[in-house]
């Protein structure tokens, strides 16, 4: 039924171009990621961080919607596109919760100039529709790793995978579980880095990051 109503989707919007006709409406999105729960408050780990933006694979380097027909194939929506690409909005919104739940005593969004105890490399792995089996659902999966710059290497790693079910069949109610999934994986991403953080030495007692690796 998923496959039936976009075929049909493209061929009208072929048929409005061959006769001369007016073009499907062209409609854009953001991913509506829930807002983290922020605990009491408290004075983070002593020590800065920059966020890099999030790295993401060559097919979600655009802006229309991604959906997969099959698991090997990815395909695109034509008429539906993000009006912020994902990696910046992820990216944001990693900034906002590592602040809002204390992680380091700063957070900042990377510049190449200012000078921080770590940097934290976020990757966008999955961020798709899949269609499968007669059903529809999301996928979004993220990866991220902290280096301490002072020692130059990888003291943390972690990933954080969601999938959902999507029960309607409009492309906003693809979105609103893309989002759902998105805010889940960044909450589980700020989870892991909060324990890590936890386990930091005080400023000045010990060099920064000489805590051991971990996984969230």
């Amino acid at each position: 039924m998923r496959r039936r109503w976009r075929c049909l989707l493209v061929l009208g919007a072929a048929l409005a171009a061959g006769c001369g006709g007016p073009l499907p409406k062209m409609h854009y999105y953001v991913l509506n990621l829930p807002p983290a729960a922020a605990p009491a408050p408290a004075a983070g780990a002593a020590y800065a961080v920059a966020v890099m933006p999030f790295r993401v694979p060559d097919y979600l380097q655009q802006d229309r919607l991604a959906f997969r027909p099959s698991a090997v194939e990815v395909d695109f929506y034509e008429y539906h596109r993000w009006a912020q690409r994902p990696a910046a909005m992820l990216t944001e919104a990693l900034v906002q919760r590592l602040r809002s739940r204390s992680v380091f005593s700063t957070v900042l969004v990377f510049d190449g100039r200012t000078k921080t105890d770590y940097l934290l490399r976020g990757r966008l792995n999955h961020l798709e529709e899949i269609d499968e089996n007669g059903t529809v659902s999301v996928r979004v999966e993220l990866s991220a790793d902290l280096l301490d710059l002072k020692a130059n290497r990888t003291v943390w790693s972690g990933s954080a995978a969601q999938s959902g079910t999507v029960s309607q069949g409009e492309v906003s109610a693809v979105v609103a579980a893309l989002g759902q999934a998105a805010g889940a994986s960044l909450d589980q991403l700020t989870a892991g880095l909060e324990g890590f953080a936890k386990g930091l030495p005080a400023a000045g007692s010990a060099a920064a990051g000489s805590g051991s690796e971990g996984r969230p």
